[in-house]
Parts: structure tokens; sequence; C-alpha cells
């Protein structure tokens, strides 16, 4: 038996090879037997995974029964990000760099976890983090701009040091748009930087990935690393994941630090995770919540935390008794985007939701509102990256007039005619007088009342209801989570028939809420599982051979052949 999978498997070797070229600095050998009884590395170029499809949990089940080691997840991580980031047809331009100690790394968390066991289910697994998070490593800390390129950060940003507290390793800093869109208003897509250039969707040639986390949701999307994580002020997680397919989670505002993420508003920013699934999400901010000292909204009164949040996971039996409201004003989609939105909303009524379909908001002008976040973020922004630089080594840059200047004097870098043209926004801020600390007040606390209580709260309390459906990411409720620090999650929702191009369903609540927002997104997940009926063709060379043998050997896996 030995001897013939030893056949299979090189045949399936020498099949993959012709169609994948390894990249010269990794050397992987076919080798089925264990190096030494504390490695389960199968030194093989075909993953035992399909990337585009396999969830933390899978990982995690693999590595503890020495299916394969962490070593073998990074060298196939980095094959894949060395064939379709960079180069081929398509370059994503998700990645913006990979960590140099990523191998080394994990095979201490291999020989850990043989002699002491996982210090959690994140132990080994290949996280991304956008490059707005700081690493304490070899790694550069830029939020794509070359002003910051050979900075040195004075150490991880703490939701890093939770990760690698449970054992994650971090594979590299994803993508996205630089400053995170803070720089220029005239800026016509998501996904440009100096440093990275332009990303791109892997399911549409040339397509925008959309929000300032892209890069975050295109790695994940096409199979670049387990599960990343993202910042949102306005929309830039929600965006990303729903035109990515898949999951995104927008925590409130103060259960995850941004100490140590470049800012652009201490009242609006937060950190969350993207993942293939609901539950990778979960799995995910179970480890990066947390109270830091360095960060005063995480210290706030009144917080709900759970160090388990996949317990509220209850499948399809979750929607049971859930009261949920569709949000129809302003929803401005096609008639096969909205079709599908009815089958989803039925579906879930199947299965035990009270739908109220719909149920009425304050409209109010998209313009207004979008000046006012600007307004808001723009008075923060200036002090609160002020205080970022402040401890940064090894760099002149202190302020925003010191970024200002950078950029006039590598224009040719730093600007893009089609997609970054200016800095008006940076400039704008940096001559902004006219706004005091009670203009400030008054204009966060009328923002908050928008948002809150006459808005998101105004209709959970007027319904009974437990979280609310938003049909389409691109609405004012995006605006009003924003105001208010409120929590959202997207779910994949379904494909445009023209050219496959991905769309989500989105899920709104109340401060804390996440722990409901969680059970809605993972029933109606189970329930509407439309994920994986469409590959991203831009994630793979020669995808459908991939495909192929990626069920052979799920097949195999089924029976115990390897």
């Amino acid at each position: 038996m030995r001897f013939a999978l030893m056949e299979l498997k090189m045949c399936l070797a020498q099949l993959l090879r012709q169609f994948i070229v390894l990249p010269d600095s990794i050397r992987i050998s076919i080798n089925s037997s264990r190096i030494s009884q504390s490695s389960c590395s199968t030194y093989s170029p075909i993953p035992l995974i399909d990337p585009i499809t396999v969830d933390i949990k899978t990982l995690a089940e693999d590595l503890s029964t020495c299916r394969y080691s962490s070593s073998d997840l990074v060298r196939w991580y980095l094959t894949r990000i060395d064939a379709v980031n960079q180069q081929g047809s398509h370059p994503l331009h998700a990645v913006i760099e990979t960590n140099p100690d990523a191998l080394e790394i994990a095979n201490a968390l291999d020989q850990e976890r043989h002699i002491n066991g996982s210090r959690s289910i994140l132990h080994g697994i290949p996280i991304l983090v956008k490059d707005n998070i700081a690493t304490y490593d070899k790694m550069e800390t830029t939020a794509g701009s070359l002003a910051l390129f050979g900075s040195r950060v004075p150490r991880d940003a703490f939701i890093v040091q939770q990760l690698r507290k449970a054992g994650a390793i971090i594979l590299g800093k994803a993508s996205l748009s630089e400053w995170s869109n803070f720089k220029s208003e005239n800026a016509t897509r998501g996904g440009w930087s100096a440093r990275g250039g332009l990303a791109y969707s892997a399911y549409v040639a040339n397509g925008d990935p959309e929000g300032s986390s892209s890069g975050s949701a295109v790695a994940t999307s096409a199979g670049l690393c387990a599960a990343a994580l993202g910042t949102e002020t306005y929309g830039s997680i929600v965006s990303p994941a729903s035109r990515g397919n898949v999951v995104g989670l927008k925590p409130t505002v103060g259960l995850t630090s941004r100490s140590g993420v470049i800012p652009i508003s201490h009242d609006h920013d937060t950190v969350g995770p993207l993942g293939r699934t609901v539950e990778d999400v979960a799995l995910l901010l179970e480890v990066i919540q947390g109270v830091d000292s360095r960060d005063n909204a995480t210290q706030q009164q009144g917080i709900i935390r759970h160090q388990n949040y996949t317990q509220f996971l209850l499948g399809i039996e979750g929607l049971r008794d859930l009261r949920l409201g569709v949000i129809r004003q302003g929803i401005n989609i096609t008639d096969e985007r909205q079709n599908r939105v009815n089958e989803a909303i039925k579906l879930m009524s199947i299965h035990g939701a009270t739908i109220i379909d719909p149920v009425n908001i304050t409209i109010i002008d998209d313009d207004t509102l979008s000046k006012y976040i600007v307004s808001l973020a723009s008075y923060n922004f200036r002090d609160d990256i002020i205080n970022y630089l402040s401890e940064l080594k090894n760099t002149t840059i202190r302020s925003l007039k010191d970024i200002i200047k950078f950029n006039i004097e590598h224009a040719d870098k730093e600007f893009d005619l089609k997609y970054s043209p200016n800095q008006n926004t940076f400039i704008s801020v940096e001559n902004k007088t006219n706004m005091t600390i009670n203009d400030y007040m008054k204009l966060y606390n009328k923002t908050r009342l928008i948002g809150g209580r006459n808005g998101i709260d105004a209709i959970l309390a007027q319904y009974k209801l437990d979280g609310l459906i938003i049909p389409d990411i691109a609405h004012e409720i995006t605006i009003f989570a924003s105001f208010t620090g409120y929590p959202l999650i997207v779910v994949p929702l379904g494909f445009n028939k023209s050219n496959d191009e991905p769309y989500g369903l989105m899920f709104a609540g109340t401060a804390w809420s996440e722990s409901m927002l969680l059970r809605i997104a993972h029933g109606f997940e189970q329930a509407f599982s439309v994920r994986n009926t469409v590959r991203p063709k831009y994630a793979e060379q020669n995808g459908y051979i991939l495909q192929f043998l990626f069920k052979i050997i799920e097949f195999l896996k089924k029976y115990k052949l390897i």
C-alpha cells in the first residue's frame, strides 16, 4: 500500500510540475516518510489542501494529526504568492511583502507542537496583516507609502502580539489603498499604493477590489493565506469582503486594539478579521480582541467581550426565532441581485427567522453623511498621525506636513494620474484651522445621534429586531456604523452572471452585538452556502487542473490513504 501511495504521489507531483513553476528560493523534495520523529513535513510541492476553500479548523485538525506541517503550509502559500501575486498574466498585487522569517518561525512552532502541544487553534496557521499594522520584525509597516519605508516601529501592534501568543504565523503584509484611502478624495478605485502598485480582484480581469483593506480580502479569497486582518474607518473591511467573496467583520470600536496601527481617526478606526468562513472570522476575533493599556477605547465601560465567539455559531438552527429587518430604502442594485437577496431572505424565513420586510429608516443625503465622516476624521488625523510617527525610529517623517513634503519631492512615485492623482485630503487637513474642539464634539455627538439613537438603534427598538439585513454594502447604514462605532459583518451572497464578480449580504447591529451578528451570519452561510460555487479564475494558473488534483487529494484523505 505504501509503495502504491508513493507512486500515486510521484505521479501527481509530476503532473503538478507541468503547471506550476516553483520559485528558486523554495526547494521542495518529495518524501513521504517523516524526516524525524518530531517532523510532520511532507516536503511535497502538492498542497494536501485546496487553498481556495480550506478553513482554519481543517488546517488545525490536519496539523494536529501530523498530516502535514506548518512548514509545509508556509511553503505552499509562499509558492502561490510567488506564482500569482507579482507574476503571470494577471498579477494580483494583494501581498506587499512576505515575512523572510516565516519558514524559520513555522519550523519552531512545529517543534513546539510536537513537544508541548498547540497553544491554540491558530498554532502554526499563516495569517496576513494589512500593511498599516505594525510588526516588530524584518518587515516594513508603511500604509503603502514610500514615506515610511525604512522606518522602524517600537513594538508589535497589540493585535499582532495576540496573534503571536496564539501561535499564528505572520506570513506577510497585505497591500492596501495608500494611507487607507485617506490621501486623496479623487482616488478612482481601491487598492493602489506607491509601494504596492495596483491590487486586482481575483475574479474579474482588472477588477476593482474596493476598500482600503483590498489586499487582505483578495489574498484571503485567492488562498494566499489562511485568513487576514484589515482595518476599517468607513467601509474598508466590509466593502472589499463583499467584492472578494469572503466574510469580513468590522468589530465595535474598542473591542480590538488600534495601538500600533497607522491611524485615521481614533473615534472611528477598528481592526477586524477577514476569512473564508464565518467560523474563521470568529476564531480570529477570539484571539485579537482584548484590553490594551495603550488604547483607551478598549478600556471603556460597558464593553461586552467573549473569550469564545464560536459558541454563538449555531448553524441553520441559529436562525430560528430571530427577528430580522430588511433595509430597502436607498438600495440601488440590479434586478438580478435583488432576486438573489429575496431568495436569501426567503430561505432565512423558511429556517425559522421572522423577517420584517421592509423596515423604515430616516434617510439622509449620502453626500452630507460622507462630508460629516471626512470632517470628523480630518480633525483627528493630524494629531493621531503625529502620535503614531513620534514613536518611529530611523525616519525624519514626524508630521502630516512632512508626509506632504515627501510626496511632493517624490511625486513621480507617490501619485498616479489615474488612481491617486493628488493629496488634496492631506493638504485640506493640514490647512484646516476653522474647527475647534467644541465644533468637533458638536458634530461628533450629532453623528452619534444620527447613526445610533435615531438610526440603527431606533430601527432595532421600533421593530424589536435582533439585527438588520442590508442588501448592498454601499448604503448609509455603513456610514451610520462608522459614526457610532457599531459592528457590521458581510457574508458571500452571489456572483454577477455577466462576469462572475462576487457580492455579499451585510448584517448590522448595535454596539457589542458581535455574538448576535456571528450567529445570524453563520446561520445564513450554512443555509445559503455559495462561496465555493465559483472559483477565482485569477487565483491560480491552470485552475481546473489544480482543482482536479485537489479533489483527488480530498478523496484520498476521506479514505485515510494519505
